[in-house]
């Protein structure tokens, strides 16, 4: 596979939601490998989808809605980008499609961004996994498009959440840790970044918009120019 912007975002989103699956029972001259993402968020499915097919070739692969999950779904076979995405997935062995280009490191940060991202009212953007290693790739990436982060640093540790609706326990066993985007790395992450996640996207572009019409602060004066101003 060539590098681009969509391979990029697809590795970005795989790390994240995204996901790959062999059937157990393979049936022969069948591809029983599969990619997909569910998400709530259709825009960010479709977007998927378009860099999916753009990568693969195709024409076209349409997202559905799944009323047993709740989602939107995507799934395509691919034997070749299967082999490339499989678990584990490690950012380095995708060095040379990551970092092609600058575009290519941007794209990549947004589809994990999409996936592992949160911004809350007041404009703060933060980022999740439990790979600590993973998130110090992140970070790196994100430095070298000039935008700063503090972590990661432990977010939650491994706990039994109850699940009322089906009466079940479900037990998180890995330790999950954040990135938070300084604030004055907002406008940058904005430009270069960004969501295509359409609620996140939103409250990044207030964060924005309120920023720029701040009033600009007067300059200070030194105790020495204040006194050579009064004589």
């Amino acid at each position: 596979m060539k590098p681009s912007e969509e391979l990029a975002y697809v590795i970005g989103v795989k790390v994240g939601d995204g996901y790959t699956y062999r059937r157990k029972h393979a049936i022969k001259c069948y591809n029983h490998v599969w990619i997909g993402l569910k998400a709530k968020d259709r825009e960010f499915v479709e977007k998927f989808a378009r860099c999916l097919a753009k990568v693969l070739g195709r024409k076209q692969i349409r997202p559905r809605f799944r009323d047993d999950v709740g989602k939107y779904v995507v799934e395509v076979r691919s034997q070749t980008l299967y082999e490339l995405l499989r678990k584990p997935v490690d950012p380095h062995r995708l060095k040379k499609y990551i970092e092609h280009c600058e575009r290519c490191v941007a794209a990549f940060l947004r589809g994990f961004a999409d996936s592992e991202g949160s911004v809350n009212k007041r404009g703060y953007i933060c980022i999740y996994n439990t790979d600590q290693r993973l998130l110090i790739y992140v970070k790196e990436l994100l430095r070298r498009l000039g935008i700063e982060s503090t972590g990661p640093t432990l977010n939650q540790r491994g706990t039994i959440i109850n699940d009322p609706r089906m009466g079940k326990k479900y037990t998180h066993n890995k330790d999950c840790h954040r990135l938070h985007i300084r604030a004055s790395s907002n406008m940058s992450f904005y430009r270069y970044v960004g969501f295509t996640i359409r609620r996140k996207q939103m409250r990044l572009e207030n964060y924005v918009k309120r920023a720029t019409r701040r009033p600009t602060p007067p300059p200070t004066i030194s105790p020495i120019q204040h006194t050579q101003n009064n004589n």
